[in-house]
């Protein structure tokens, strides 16, 4: 176990293994939570809807997370198309994707995101529109010369996983003259593009970025995303809406995913003592504010005390949608063990 617990549980003498073990499953259930609610929005409100999402959902924020990013990759004085791939090429690969890059030229520089999708695992990219790849790339990379003050910076599109490519691809382009707002982003097709060298790929300092700085990253990436879909809905559905979206999304979710989670988690066993410690490990694989108490060999008590990324500004309501996923989860477990949230003052508690 990585957490310490009023039950006894202790850390583990590597932190590094702790690290690698928190990331990678909160880096799954919050992949899972942010690629269901746009699944979720998709079947209950339509293809503009979850268009509309997405480029909103990636749109927040971005011209403030964009510069600051250039700045902590310490890429901000290269050249725009040179920095403009790096950014996504290491942000992506912070986020845990698979990515290529090639350095055609100062002035142009292919990225590439490789199969399987992140967003959407399994069979899922099979039912959700390909129109949403376009609205991805459309809202993102075309507005990066905005952000850097160069208006001679575009982005072309060239490959779309969802429209049946090997990939998604495509590259940034600075031309020799300033372009319009309709000329930043295009579509071509193209059939012969540059080989990927992983020798010369760049690569992250590793003294800026080691290992332990990734993954802790790694989850910030996922739940970023979160946190704007959620802002996106309120923004485009309201309150009940959301929360509506959000509570079928974690039932789900919970109905796919809780089996393979506890494993991941280590589950030994589907007692009452064992599935509070699942919830207790998921949680603070998040970095939230948890403590786990067992209170008889029948009855054991989750203390929350922090709801990041979603604190008080956001209603009660949406909590209690979040914990749809932890009662359908303990269900699917063992069908004989409940749980019951209450309210308490600052956080709630899990019985």
């Amino acid at each position: 176990m990585s957490t310490l617990t009023k039950s006894g549980n202790s850390q583990t003498a590597d932190p590094l293994a702790d690290l690698r073990f928190n990331c990678a499953l909160s880096s799954t259930f919050l992949s899972r939570t942010f690629s269901g609610l746009t699944a979720v929005t998709f079947r209950e409100m339509g293809e503009k809807a979850a268009n509309d999402l997405w480029f909103r959902a990636l749109t927040s924020h971005q011209g403030d997370r964009y510069v600051e990013g250039l700045r902590r990759l310490g890429i901000e004085n290269d050249p725009p198309a040179v920095a403009a791939a790096k950014y996504h090429y290491f942000t992506n690969i912070i986020g845990g994707l698979a990515m290529e890059y090639v350095r055609e030229s100062d002035t142009k520089v292919w990225i590439r995101y490789l199969a399987p999708m992140w967003t959407y695992a399994g069979v899922a990219i099979m039912a959700m529109p390909a129109s949403i790849r376009r609205t991805v790339f459309g809202a993102w990379h075309p507005r990066n010369g905005r952000y850097m003050g160069c208006p001679r910076l575009g982005y072309v599109a060239t490959k779309f996983s969802m429209d049946g490519d090997p990939y998604d691809e495509g590259y940034f382009i600075e031309y020799d003259h300033d372009i319009t707002e309709e000329q930043t982003y295009r579509i071509e097709v193209v059939r012969h593009t540059p080989e990927f060298d992983p020798a010369s790929a760049p690569r992250l300092d590793p003294a800026v970025w080691p290992e332990a700085r990734i993954l802790k990253a790694r989850p910030k990436f996922s739940a970023g995303y979160v946190q704007a879909t959620v802002d996106g809905l309120y923004w485009a559905a309201g309150e009940l809406k959301t929360h509506q979206i959000v509570r079928t999304t974690m039932r789900l979710l919970a109905i796919q995913l809780a089996p393979q989670l506890a494993e991941q988690a280590g589950l030994k066993e589907r007692n009452v003592t064992d599935i509070a410690r699942f919830h207790h490990t998921l949680l603070m694989s998040m970095r939230r504010k948890v403590e786990l108490e067992k209170l008889s060999e029948r009855a054991s008590r989750i203390v929350l005390r922090s709801y990041e990324p979603f604190d008080d500004r956001y209603p009660p309501e949406l909590h209690q949608a979040f914990f749809e996923f932890h009662s359908m989860a303990t269900r699917m477990l063992n069908g004989r063990v409940r749980v019951v949230r209450t309210e308490t003052d600052g956080g709630e508690a899990w019985d």
